[in-house]
């Protein structure tokens, strides 16, 4: 071969890279396809160098239908797969049957050749036999078939139950998916009534601003009534981060009417506290905006004037402007939370009590305990004075006085019990801000 002839192996190598060309495929694809087959031609030496034409285009169209069997899917190669095996079934069925078909012909071929050595008989009782062997035989054929298209049919049929029985349970879970849209739907509709209704409720009933407004709502010369403060109470104690102004306010000032019902001196030493009521009321006229008691203290801070209290204005640098004179509700608040402690106090002592003990004793105490440390000299000398000369009586008549029961009984108890909690309440709420603040030293 001269130094300019070409091979059939380099022919072939071109027959394939014209062949790859021709696919639509990627130029990556075509370039791993053509690598695998250099590879695989290194390692079967009867594919690399073709003597001829003929072998030549016999490796070629090897290459062909390797190429063709990459380049199919998945899918593909299994539905190829499942026609061989069809195909591969069909032949052996026909193998058998021409098989069968072949032995009876032998054995009558066979018979046909064999002597006369027996009677006529004999010999038509022979022939009777083999047909019956061979009918047999294609008998047996015949039912393998039938029982394989009986397990086909079969086969089937657990299909088409399966996929009846997902089509039942999908039907199922839209009936259930249906089931709880039309629920939440329900859902829904309930909440926006409800929604209407207390916006119908808000507006029947009076707004707070107007209650805090009315001084018939604080006035002193209204009877105390226990019933009133328990139900503002608890109303209040329902929001304690969001305390009501009218609630809170007018529960603590109604509150001062008891010492009235106990002792008059008593009373006059805590006149302050419903002046002091007053000052909140008045503190929501000045700033209308705020929602709520922690709002209006929130209020305060942001104009840095929370820490004021008339005297100490001009030292925080207010001396000559519009906040000479004020004095804060953070401080003023402050005080009423230290009252409604004061009388937690009294009430917890009371349930401590058999009814039999005095009642200014109890008052005595839970004074020294929370109030006197925020007193001066003057002031805690004051109410100690006035506790001396009262004659306030023992527990059970004071339980008489201020709940209104006859006797100091369990249910008594559970009303006084519940009058704590929502003082309770109402104070954590009040401090947690104070707290939070950094505000417990205001003075």
């Amino acid at each position: 071969m001269g130094c300019c002839e070409v091979t059939y192996g380099e022919e072939m190598e071109k027959e394939i890279i014209n062949y790859l060309k021709t696919l639509n495929i990627s130029e990556e694809t075509r370039r791993k396809l053509l690598q695998e087959i250099k590879e695989d031609i290194k390692k079967n030496p009867k594919n690399n160098n073709p003597k001829n034409v003929r072998e030549m285009e016999k490796t070629v169209n090897y290459y062909k239908n390797y190429i063709s069997l990459k380049l199919k899917t998945p899918v593909e190669l299994n539905n190829l797969k499942e026609k061989e095996i069809k195909i591969e079934t069909k032949k052996n069925d026909n193998n058998n049957n021409n098989n069968i078909i072949n032995k009876k012909e032998e054995v009558l071929v066979n018979n046909k050749e064999q002597p006369n050595l027996f009677s006529n008989n004999t010999n038509n009782n022979n022939n009777n036999n083999i047909n019956n062997s061979i009918n047999t035989e294609i008998k047996e054929a015949n039912n393998n078939n039938i029982k394989k298209e009986e397990i086909k049919e079969n086969q089937n049929h657990d299909i088409l139950n399966k996929e009846e029985e997902k089509e039942k349970i999908l039907k199922e879970e839209k009936s259930e998916i249906k089931k709880d849209e039309n629920e939440i739907k329900d859902i829904k509709q309930v909440n926006e009534v409800n929604e209407v209704i207390k916006e119908e409720i808000k507006e029947e009933q009076p707004n707070w601003r107007e209650l805090l407004k009315d001084n018939n709502n604080f006035s002193q010369d209204v009877p105390f009534d226990f019933k009133s403060i328990y139900n503002k109470l608890q109303k209040a104690a329902e929001t304690p981060e969001r305390l009501n102004p009218f609630y809170t306010l007018t529960a603590i000032n109604d509150f001062t009417k008891i010492f009235k019902e106990i002792s008059s001196a008593l009373s006059m030493g805590f006149s302050d506290i419903t002046d002091k009521c007053g000052k909140m009321r008045r503190k929501f006229e000045e700033y209308p905006n705020a929602k709520d008691i922690q709002d209006l203290l929130r209020t305060e801070m942001s104009l840095n004037i929370h820490r004021l209290n008339k005297d100490n204005n001009k030292k925080l640098g207010h001396g000559d402007d519009e906040y000479k004179d004020y004095v804060s509700a953070c401080r003023t608040f402050l005080r009423l939370l230290w009252f409604l402690e004061y009388l937690t106090d009294i009430f917890e002592n009371v349930l401590k009590d058999d009814g039999t003990g005095a009642i200014k004793t109890i008052l005595g105490n839970s004074y020294d305990k929370v109030l006197a440390p925020h007193h001066t000299f003057v002031v805690k000398n004051a109410v100690k004075f006035a506790l001396m000369f009262s004659s306030a009586g023992n527990v059970a008549k004071n339980v008489k006085i201020i709940f209104g029961f006859n006797e100091y009984n369990d249910e008594a108890k559970q009303v006084i019990q519940n009058t704590v909690n929502f003082m309770k309440t109402i104070w954590n709420g009040g401090n947690d801000f104070y707290v939070k603040n950094n505000l417990l030293d205001l003075e």
